[in-house]
């Protein structure tokens, strides 16, 4: 992964993408809930675009999507 902030601002949760296939990441957006969060990353993450949400402490709570 780059240099991205993986921590997400307090109160909120990070959705990161990764394309598993060139190796490019990006922030996705950051969310008021764990559930948004989640529901977010699953929408977007599918085969070689794993996704991952991570709290406002910088915590992995969520990944979807498969290499």
């Amino acid at each position: 992964m780059t240099q991205l902030e993986l921590k997400a601002p307090i109160g909120k949760y990070r959705v990161v993408g990764v394309d598993t296939f060139d190796g490019t990441d990006w922030v996705k957006g950051d969310y008021d809930s764990p559930e948004e969060a989640i529901r977010v990353a699953n929408m977007h993450g599918g085969t070689m675009l794993k996704t991952h949400v991570y709290d406002d402490r910088g915590r992995h709570i969520h990944g979807a999507g498969r290499f």
